[in-house]
């Protein structure tokens, strides 16, 4: 029994992979830019010593991703590990040329999860981290990206999210957009993609729209124009809960898709003179804002057509109700089918009888 016992203890022994964490340097942002023909890379680090933590930032430069962790790890008295790893971040210049073989290798790796942030940056990663080694908060873009998924304009997005939607058919993926604004790290919208090609970026807003009609979402804002009897105003628009439903038509050469948008909502900073509590008064409110954010969905809906993306996964609903879909085939047709947009919204929390 005892010998058992012992031979036991040495198998289990055997498959520790254990690391004393004062041996080990642990990687929890990198950054990945384009420079002339080689790749320039970018990490924050936490190495641990006694009582204390200290935050580093490594730099290195090689002809291939591939090379580019052993280059790390050859400036480093410790070992570099990605089990923290939190946070890639993509200069604008490299994501062009197509992030594929990035996203490929990352989601090979047992060490990383697909709760990965992934993000672009404007002009460089490299930029970015070093902010962000100044701000010395170890996660500072990951939480950064997931606080905005929860409170703000952010649609659904991580490692996972990014892989479904590049490699889905009749769908593009799309990613967090960071710039730097008064010497401060900003998330600024949207990386929109072909396949795994950076083509566009665009703002909050547009990112509130496309948060809409991917998911039934409880969060985000939107700037409103408000014309009431004559007299014009502003205000600010507090998604409280929306869904979305989709009705595809495949019986003409093109399809059509109409668009239904269910949204209750709150409005914020609005005109004095917009008198909530008369009933008329908020009737005629939520029809403006209804249509206002119909002209708003559709001119961002004709945008993407017109750049023939489609974070939407348009191609994809049409491939579900058609079973002479292809690709090929959508692609050319996408820039013209009509996409019609019906807005329902219902005002909610004016302060009057709520």
């Amino acid at each position: 029994m005892w010998i058992a016992l012992g031979l036991l203890c040495l198998v289990l022994t055997a498959c520790s992979s254990s690391r004393i964490i004062n041996d080990v340097q642990l990687i929890h942002t990198l950054g990945y830019d384009q420079v002339d023909n080689q790749i320039k890379g970018t990490a924050i680090t936490h190495r641990y010593e006694k009582d204390q933590a200290n935050v580093e930032m490594l730099e290195t430069s090689a002809i291939n991703l591939y090379s580019i962790f052993p280059e790390f790890n050859a400036t480093t008295p410790s070992q570099l590990e990605l089990g923290q790893l939190r946070s890639v971040v993509i200069g604008k210049d490299f994501a062009a040329k197509g992030i594929g073989t990035l996203v490929h290798s990352l989601c090979r790796d047992p060490n990383i999860g697909f709760r990965l942030q992934l993000a672009i940056a404007d002009p460089k990663a490299e930029s970015i981290l070093q902010v962000n080694r100044k701000v010395n908060v170890p996660f500072f873009l990951s939480n950064t990206i997931e606080q905005n998924i929860k409170t703000l304009n952010t649609p659904k997005s991580n490692l996972h999210v990014f892989l479904f939607n590049l490699y889905g058919e009749g769908r593009d993926p799309y990613l967090p957009y960071f710039v730097l604004y008064q010497d401060r790290i900003k998330l600024d919208g949207l990386a929109l993609f072909h396949k795994d090609k950076f083509v566009d970026h665009i703002h909050a807003n547009e990112a509130f729209l496309l948060k809409v009609l991917l998911e039934k979402s409880k969060s985000g804002q939107y700037p409103v124009e408000i014309e009431i009897a004559g007299r014009k105003g502003k205000g600010m628009l507090r998604n409280l809960g929306s869904d979305v439903a989709f009705e595809v038509n495949t019986s003409k050469n093109i399809p059509a898709l109409k668009i239904q948008i269910n949204m209750r909502a709150q409005i914020k900073d609005y005109p004095s003179w917009l008198k909530l509590s008369q009933p008329d008064t908020l009737q005629a409110t939520e029809k403006e804002l209804s249509l206002y954010l119909q002209k708003q969905m559709k001119q961002f809906l004709a945008h993407l057509q017109k750049i023939k993306v489609d974070p939407v996964g348009i191609g994809d609903l049409i491939r579900g109700r058609s079973s002479t879909w292809n690709y090929t085939q959508f692609q050319e047709q996408y820039p013209d089918m009509d996409l019609s947009v019906s807005i329902a919204l219902k005002l909610e929390q004016t302060g009057v009888g709520d």
